[in-house]
This record gives structure tokens, C-alpha cells and sequence, in this order.
């Protein structure tokens, strides 16, 4: 029987930013202060919003080309209470303790010799064939997270590396496993963590159950 029909759109931008704020409270350095955030678009605001939550977040780099829509945001955070400002590529991953990119890019937003020990980077828009935000010189030198490893390899970030995967040259730990304790998240201050965050099924149908739950109450 059919429960509920979702508009989903909003749902989703909150569901995402969610599980990424849940893989960077695992990952990121508690001590984290600093964030870049690749693209002004919707999710953007979500992301910056959600990791907030679950570190002390200070000042914000918004990295995006220049336009009414980038000054917006700049000036929505600000008005969040964190301080931020426009940056370049460059500037934005050498300060940042957590990088986010939430683009629709399909080439490399900024270049791996840039990201300093300790940072912790999420990748959110590489949800398709052909998409692509990171360098993939980073994940040699980082250890690398996924939601579903299946899933990654086709259509997120580690698709440009599924060779390397699958011989075994790289290793990718699921992020479930680190929530269950069955595996260590991060191992020190210095070194890099990377998470793809390609989006599951499971976490819609979760949110879609919270939804129905918090309007049925009695059920």
C-alpha cells in the first residue's frame, strides 16, 4: 500500500550533506577550523551548514567563478555567523582543514600538491560516468573512504581509479564499516582522508521513513 509521495529535492540536499557531516565527524580532525567549499550552487549551503554542526567552523573559502549567485552565498554565511569570503583554488585548499567539492565538474578543481597534512576532503558531485573533482596524484599519499564501494567505482570519484582499486595498489574502506567500529577512521592529525559521498538508496528510504514517522505519529 502506498504510504507517502516525497517531493524530494530538499530531502535529498539535507540527506547528503548528513552523511557527509557523519564521515567528516569520523575523519576530520577534531581541531578542524578552516573550510573550503567548491561551488555556490544549492547543496553547497546544506554542506557548510551540516559540518558546523559537527566542528568548530570559523572562517569559509568559497571557491566558484564569479557571479551574484557566489556573493550570495559568501553573504548568507556570513550572516550564519561564520566569517567567509571568495577565494581562488589554490589559496582556498592550502588554508583549509576540510575541503568539500560539490560540483558538477569532470575534470580536477584544484591540484593534489596543494592539500596540506591533515586535511580531510569530500567529494559530493561526482555522481556520474565522466564526472570528476579530485586529482587522482591525492589518493596515493591518502586514506580513502566511500558510502558503497560498488557504487564509487562506476559512477563516483574512484571510477578514474577502478584499475588500481581492483588490482589492490588502492585500498577503499566503506564508511559504514568505520561507523560500525569494525575499522579505524582517521590514524593521526597529519594524515589526509578523502571521502567519496556518491549517495545510496538506503539513506532516501531512510529519511522517507523519518518523514512518514514524524507525521504518524501514532504508528
Amino acid at each position: 500500500r502506498l504510504r507517502a509521495v516525497i517531493e524530494a529535492g530538499k530531502v535529498n540536499a539535507y540527506r547528503t550533506a548528513a552523511a557527509d557531516a557523519v564521515a567528516a565527524d569520523l575523519l576530520a580532525r577534531k581541531q578542524a577550523k578552516v573550510l573550503a567549499i567548491f561551488g555556490a550552487g544549492n547543496q553547497a549551503g546544506f554542506e557548510v551548514k551540516a559540518l558546523a554542526r559537527i566542528r568548530a567552523i570559523e572562517s569559509v573559502f568559497v571557491v566558484a567563478p564569479p557571479s551574484l549567485r557566489r556573493d550570495a552565498f559568501v553573504d548568507q554565511i556570513g550572516e550564519w555567523g561564520l566569517q567567509a569570503r571568495a577565494a581562488l583554488p589554490e589559496e582556498a585548499v592550502r588554508a583549509a582543514d576540510i575541503v568539500v567539492t560539490a560540483t558538477p565538474s569532470r575534470e580536477p578543481l584544484f591540484d593534489a600538491a596543494w592539500v596540506g597534512p591533515g586535511t580531510h576532503i569530500v567529494s559530493m558531485g561526482s555522481d556520474a560516468p565522466g564526472k570528476r573533482e579530485l586529482p587522482s596524484e591525492l589518493f596515493p599519499n591518502a586514506h580513502l573512504f566511500c558510502d558503497l564501494l560498488s557504487q564509487s567505482v562506476q559512477i563516483g570519484e574512484f571510477q578514474h581509479v577502478r584499475d588500481e582499486i581492483d588490482a589492490g595498489v588502492l585500498a577503499v574502506t566503506p564508511i559504514g564499516d568505520v561507523i560500525a567500529k569494525r575499522v579505524s577512521g582517521r590514524l593521526s592529525d597529519t594524515e589526509i582522508t578523502v571521502f567519496d559521498s556518491s549517495g545510496i538508496s538506503l539513506q532516501d528510504l531512510y529519511m522517507a521513513d523519518v518523514l512518514i514517522r514524524a507525521k504518524t505519529p501514532d504508528r
